[in-house]
């Protein structure tokens, strides 16, 4: 599938501005004699001179990554503030957005102390198994309860009461069963958490609004590292159970309480190491005293953004490129 826009700036201001975005995070790309190309998982840009101005041309397989590939180039020219009346080939005025399915609540039960595990059944839920470990929730705003997103004329889409002032929460997915329509997920659980409330309330037959996937995939590494905090079990949990049967490494997870450890379906030469708070028990710690192998490694850690930031540093301190690691933020202490 493809869709396009012209851009009302001057073209070689465009491409070395797209070049200069795909080399600052490490993105392929090649440079044919009419312009830039860029390969993201997603799908290509092609970036050409065209009337004075530049042509973006973007292709992927489907429209759910069309969609997400044209958002991505959206928040950055917005970001960039370039051409911002800009209009797209490809629309479905009045349409939900592709990558949004509705689904209603099967179950919901608080398996762990500290989780529950809630379960979604719908008829669109296979490609959450798929092309991106997340999704989000969505929590309309007061005044727009029973609204959801449609796509505008400019092929861009309009969020009822604006953007920001939607809950719109990441999670994991953590399993999808295509024969029987399901999706899990868990949810760390914390006093006070808008989601945690919504978990409580929940009932078979209510009616759930998700977007999705997107975000990472599984790493891709004979020796793989994972490192994270409670709300990242979930994510491990899922890699560590997609991984393939020969990869090796070990991953380590921090949990509040001790009957929040899980059985997790890992590949034989995969160790799980599972801590518990306090005592001065750190991810940090744990990571400093990691042996990590010369080539064919990655390490994967997800957790608070002060200590992931310490994290990337320490890494890039010891070797690893960036296509040998992953650093994700889950959550800041200064916002919990």
């Amino acid at each position: 599938m493809q869709t396009t826009t012209f851009l009302d700036i001057p073209p070689e201001f465009g491409l070395q501005m797209i070049k200069a975005q795909a080399m600052e995070r490490s993105l392929p790309f090649d440079e044919p004699p009419d312009g830039v190309t860029l390969h993201l998982p997603l799908g290509q840009i092609h970036a050409c001179g065209e009337n004075g101005g530049l042509r973006l041309t973007l292709n992927a397989s489907d429209d759910v990554k069309l969609h997400l590939l044209q958002e991505v180039v959206d928040h950055r020219l917005d970001e960039a503030a370039v051409a911002l009346d800009r209009r797209w080939s490809l629309t479905n005025p009045g349409l939900v957005p592709p990558n949004l399915t509705f689904a209603t609540v099967a179950s919901c039960e608080h398996v762990y102390p500290s989780y529950y595990r809630v379960r979604l059944s719908g008829a669109s839920l296979e490609r959450f198994s798929r092309d991106g470990l997340h999704f989000r929730l969505l929590f309309p705003p007061e005044s727009h309860i029973g609204q959801w997103p449609f796509v505008l004329g400019s092929g861009r889409v309009e969020w009822p009461g604006g953007i920001s002032q939607w809950h719109r929460p990441v999670y994991t997915t953590r399993s999808v069963d295509p024969e029987n329509g399901t999706l899990d997920f868990d949810v760390f659980a914390h006093e006070g958490g808008r989601v945690t409330d919504w978990c409580k309330t929940l009932q078979p037959g209510m009616d759930v609004a998700i977007m999705g996937p997107g975000g990472e995939w599984l790493p891709d590494a004979a020796w793989i590292a994972l490192f994270g905090d409670e709300t990242a079990l979930p994510a491990i949990a899922r890699i560590l159970e997609s991984l393939p049967t020969e990869t090796s490494g070990v991953a380590t997870i921090l949990v509040s309480d001790a009957h929040d450890k899980q059985h997790l379906k890992t590949p034989s030469g995969m160790a799980v190491r599972w801590l518990v708070r306090g005592d001065g028990i750190s991810l940090l710690n744990e990571l400093k005293q990691l042996e990590i192998p010369d080539d064919n490694r990655f390490v994967w850690i997800a957790s608070e953004r002060s200590e992931v930031n310490q994290a990337r540093d320490m890494l890039a301190d010891r070797g690893l490129q960036k296509s040998e690691m992953r650093a994700a933020s889950y959550w800041s202490r200064q916002q919990s």
